[in-house]
């Protein structure tokens, strides 16, 4: 298996793309090449490891054996989840709820981190020797990415955060560890000024190679990958005839788990739409309507996760709507880096519309849905489900089963959650442990110098 930068033809390994996260040339990494998975082979007797094994065979190529990767699957996740199955489902208003919330940071980001750092470990070991991840997160992705790196002899962690833009128990997750590996920064700014500094480090060629540099935000390739799966699995374990089309509606920001959905079309699963479900952070809805990709301020929501306005993972489908164009690609991505915002002809945007369709959900919307599935269906949601399963309804005018990704557990987002439906829920009983924790974490004010420093003192 071959990859490319979406704005250059230099080709890559599985392993290179691992590491490196972000090309030379500022591009994200693609298959040059898509494969195709026979699904049908499977049913719902399918293990999840077992079908992960295969997908993630197609991807990986001969960077790693298949004995040694199903080694890595079934020791990744069998003692991670809560849940024997990974995945579970509820049925709520004739509509099929994806809970991906079984892991041990009570995030769908667990699926990608508990696999992805013993990769990095697979190679690492046999190499003897240690990399430094950086990463930014709007909450679920710096807990996934530090409870992996926690059990990790070879990886170290630098994560930064918005501060005051997440939650206090997204917080308290990442800053209780306490591991000498793990360093939590806390940056002046949004989630979008996190990314930018991890992009621009990670640009700096020099850099990166002196001090060994890689990331595991969704622009790398090998979470895209991984995150196909669940699409997979919650086909088989709901469908049985193979035929059916379904929907899969998406709480997204930054665009990686509804383009995960996307790479599992490509590989084959009938899917008819990819809903981009939003709040008031509506980038990519305000671009179903018109074309125009535009950057405004970002608003905080009772949604964080998803308060983004600059989705990154949207490059690959730029490149792919413009039939692999490097040049095109590259030309729009820095049209949006320099007057913050690009235009796409109808021709482009019809393209889109032929497998994405889009919802904008506001905060009383959430309230008043999350309200309503708690008094009449006796389930909790946290507000990134609600807006998933808000755009699906809006969304679904074509009859085919929609499936809502519940990328998140209620309990983060307790206070929230608890204001929505009116009453103490005490939805932290379980978790008072963690509030008794120590926390530590850094504030550097939003200075890409003092990020570079700490990594280097890591060397």
């Amino acid at each position: 298996m071959k990859y490319q930068s979406t704005r250059g033809i230099d080709q890559y390994s599985f392993k290179d793309i691992l590491f490196k996260g972000l090309a030379k040339d500022g591009g994200l990494f693609i298959p040059v090449e898509w494969p195709k998975f026979d699904f049908k082979k499977y049913d719902n007797n399918v293990s999840y490891d077992e079908l992960t094994l295969e997908i993630l065979s197609l991807f990986v190529g001969n960077d790693i054996s298949k004995s040694d990767l199903s080694s890595i699957v079934e020791n990744s996740y069998r003692h991670a989840f809560t849940s024997q199955d990974y995945v579970t489902y509820q049925n709520i208003n004739q509509s099929i709820i994806v809970e991906l919330f079984n892991g041990p940071t009570l995030a769908f980001k667990d699926f990608a981190m508990q696999l992805l750092i013993p990769l990095f470990d697979h190679f690492l070991a046999n190499e003897n020797r240690k990399v430094n991840l950086l990463v930014a997160t709007s909450g679920d992705t710096g807990s996934a990415a530090i409870n992996a790196v926690s059990k990790s002899k070879h990886v170290n962690i630098f994560c930064l955060f918005p501060k005051n833009r997440i939650s206090e128990f997204q917080r308290k997750q990442m800053s209780t560890v306490g591991k000498e590996n793990i360093t939590l920064c806390e940056i002046d700014g949004t989630f979008d000024d996190c990314q930018n500094i991890v992009k621009s480090i990670l640009g700096d060629q020099n850099f990166c190679n002196s001090n060994s540099v890689a990331a595991v935000n969704s622009i790398n390739w090998a979470r895209i990958a991984i995150q196909s799966v669940y699409y997979f699995y919650s086909y088989l374990n709901n469908v049985h005839d193979y035929k059916s089309e379904v929907n899969f509606s998406v709480p997204t920001g930054n665009f990686g788990d509804i383009y995960a959905g996307y790479v599992a079309k490509k590989l084959g699963l009938p899917i008819n739409k990819l809903i981009i479900a939003t709040n008031e952070n509506d980038i990519l809805y305000r671009f179903m309507q018109d074309g125009r990709y535009e950057k405004k301020e970002v608003q905080r929501t009772t949604s964080p996760s998803m308060d983004i306005q600059i989705a990154s993972n949207f490059e690959r489908l730029i490149f792919d709507l413009y039939d692999s164009s490097f040049s095109v690609t590259k030309n729009k991505m820095t049209d949006f880096n320099e007057k913050g915002s690009f235009q796409v002809d109808e021709k482009i945007l019809k393209k889109m519309q032929l497998s994405f369709d889009a919802h904008r959900v506001n905060q009383t919307e959430v309230g008043e849905l999350t309200k309503e599935i708690y008094l009449n269906c006796d389930y909790l949601i946290d507000p990134h489900t609600a807006i998933g399963l808000a755009a699906s309804k809006k969304c679904n005018d074509d009859g085919a089963l929609n499936f809502i990704l519940s990328t998140a557990h209620p309990v983060k987002f307790s206070e929230a959650v608890e204001s929505y439906v009116g009453s103490q829920l005490d939805l932290l009983s379980n978790y008072r442990s963690l509030y008794m924790l120590k926390e530590s974490f850094l504030s550097l004010g939003n200075d890409e110098s003092k990020i570079k420093e700490l990594i280097e003192s890591k060397i």
